[in-house]
């Protein structure tokens, strides 16, 4: 059976607006972009310099994320995975997941709580850690959003490196942190047990059905 990501669970796991469907629209849509992925290969997004800025920066998060809780984290490794999802979180320190996300700009940063909150929620990110937290048997996450600088050769020719590198410098490392704490909550838990098996229904029926048209062919 097909096991999916914990970060695409947000698009799977929503209600339909139709009674009788059991998995919504979106889903339906998340789950055929998943099978040409499997099938050929094809992904319709394979990142730009704001998740490059992300990648490359993630060490030093983790690093600064541990500094802000007086210890030494290090980035975890290992995927873990159940009959239904998959995932790999940033950091496991005992019971507790940190996941950390790098900004581009001041203005994309999230200073303010609810800004945070919100940027959490319209991403996904909340269900994503309860995803964790379920694969992880833990009961709170972090993710902490950081402001950097932006590497100078992420950065184009027409892009206001004052902006992106100067401005960020001049305020205080400890501003530049703004963390989300979800704690484990079994109703959302439940709801991606009871709705994977739904998913994962329909991915094998999308599966078949390109089968039978290669040997059609």
């Amino acid at each position: 059976m097909k096991l999916f990501r914990c970060s695409s669970l947000h698009k799977l796991i929503g209600d339909s607006r139709s009674k009788a469907a059991v998995i919504s629209d979106t889903a339906k849509s998340a789950i055929r972009d998943t099978v040409k992925e499997d099938l050929y290969g094809f992904r319709s997004f394979t990142g730009n310099q704001y998740t490059n800025k992300g990648l490359m920066l993630e060490d030093l998060a983790i690093e600064m994320s541990g500094k802000m809780r007086f210890r030494k984290l290090t980035k975890h490794v290992g995927r873990v995975s159940n009959d239904l999802i998959t995932g790999e979180c940033d950091v496991l320190d005992g019971r507790m997941i940190i996941d950390t996300k790098c900004t581009w700009d001041i203005g994309t940063h999230p200073f303010f709580v609810d800004e945070a909150a919100e940027k959490v929620k319209k991403a996904g990110y909340d269900i994503q850690m309860q995803a964790y937290m379920w694969l992880y048997e833990c009961e709170v996450a972090h993710i902490d959003f950081w402001l950097f600088p932006c590497p100078v050769e992420l950065t184009k020719d027409w892009d206001d490196r004052e902006q992106l590198i100067d401005l960020v410098d001049q305020i205080d490392i400890r501003e530049r942190l703004t963390t989300v704490t979800i704690e484990r909550d079994e109703t959302i838990i439940q709801k991606i047990k009871d709705k994977i098996p739904h998913c994962q229904e329909y991915y094998a029926k999308l599966m078949a059905e390109r089968s039978k048209g290669v040997k059609a062919a």
